[in-house]
C-alpha cells in the first residue's frame, strides 16, 4: 500500500458522544467480525486487551504484556500524525487511562481502570525536537505505557517473534485481532465496545517489518493485538501468541477503512528486535 492510500487508525471520540450511539447488532458485510460476548471479556485473550483513553477521549486499543506494561500504537499518543505532527501530546502521561476487558453493552469492565506513570514511544516515530529529522517511521509505530496498577499474570499476552521468510507466518495462516472500532457503517461501533475479527496473513510487502493481513479493521483498533491460536505445540507457551500490533488500513473515498478481504490491513510485526525492545521498556 502506498503512503497516500493508507490511514493510521488513530481515533479521537468524545466519550459522552459515543455513549449516545446505537448499540444494536451490526449487519456485518464481511461476515468475519462480531462483538465480543460479555462472557468472553474475562477470558483470554480478551481480558488482556485494553481500551486506551486520554482525558475524556477514547483514542485507541492496547494489550497487556507485563505486570505494569501495556503496548499500543505510537500514533495514538502524538499530536496529529495524519498532519505530520509527530510530537507527543502535551501533558502525557497525565490523563491516560487503560480499561481492561471493557465493553459498554456489558456495563463497563470487571476490572479497575489504571492510570499511567510513564510513556515510551519509539524514537524513530516520535519527533523529539526541532532538529530531529528521523521520525514518522511506520515500521516503528508502537509504544509502551507503564501503568500505576499491577496486572495479574493471567492478563498478560505472550508475544511470538517472527521474521519474514522464516516459515513461521506463511501466506494464508489464520490470524485473529480485536479492539475498539468506530465505524459509522455499523451500529454499536462507537469506540466503547470490543469487537473481534478473523483473517489471514497476506503476502509480505516491501517492508519486512510490516505484517499484512485481512479481516475487519477500523479507526480505534490501532494498538490492538494480532494473534495466532494454537491447540498444541504453541511457540509462545500459550494458546494465543501475539504476532503484530495493528496500525493501518487501506481507505476508501470516504476516509473509512476499505472492506473486503482483498484490502490489506497492516500491523507492526513482532520481530525479535521489537519483542526485546518492548520487554526492556
Amino acid at each position: 500500500m502506498s503512503r497516500s492510500s493508507v490511514r493510521l487508525l488513530v481515533l479521537v471520540v468524545i466519550a459522552t458522544f459515543a455513549l449516545g450511539v446505537g448499540a444494536g447488532p451490526a449487519a456485518a458485510a464481511e461476515g468475519d467480525f462480531s462483538k465480543v460476548p460479555a462472557s468472553k471479556l474475562t477470558k483470554k485473550p480478551f481480558r488482556g486487551i485494553t481500551l486506551v483513553t486520554i482525558g475524556e477521549r477514547v483514542v485507541c486499543t492496547g494489550f497487556v504484556v507485563a505486570p505494569n506494561k501495556v503496548v499500543t500504537a505510537a500514533h495514538c499518543l502524538v499530536r496529529n500524525a495524519a498532519k505530520g505532527k509527530y510530537q507527543l501530546k502535551s501533558g502525557l502521561p497525565r490523563g491516560i487511562r487503560v480499561y481492561r476487558g471493557f465493553s459498554q453493552p456489558a456495563g463497563g469492565s470487571a476490572y479497575k481502570s489504571c492510570g499511567v506513570s510513564k510513556v515510551w514511544a519509539h524514537a524513530k516515530f516520535v519527533k523529539r525536537g526541532r532538529r530531529d529529522g528521523n521520525f514518522g517511521s511506520r515500521l516503528h509505530d508502537y509504544a509502551v505505557l507503564t501503568t500505576k496498577c499491577t496486572f495479574p499474570r493471567n492478563a498478560m499476552l505472550r508475544m511470538w517473534a517472527t521474521e519474514p521468510g522464516d516459515g513461521s507466518l506463511t501466506l494464508g495462516k489464520q490470524i485473529r485481532a480485536a479492539g475498539y472500532p468506530v465505524d459509522p457503517r455499523y451500529r454499536a461501533m462507537n469506540g466503547l465496545t470490543m469487537w473481534r475479527t478473523e483473517g489471514q496473513v497476506r503476502p509480505a510487502g516491501r517492508e519486512p517489518g510490516h505484517l499484512p493481513f485481512t479481516g475487519f479493521v477500523s479507526a480505534g483498533m490501532s494498538g490492538g493485538p494480532v494473534w495466532r491460536t494454537f491447540a498444541e505445540d504453541s511457540p509462545c507457551g500459550r494458546t494465543q501468541c501475539v504476532v503484530g500490533i495493528v496500525t493501518e488500513c487501506a481507505i476508501n473515498d470516504r476516509g473509512l477503512c476499505k472492506e473486503g478481504n482483498s484490502s490489506d490491513r497492516l500491523a507492526v510485526r513482532i520481530t525479535p528486535q521489537v519483542k526485546q525492545l518492548i520487554k526492556r521498556k
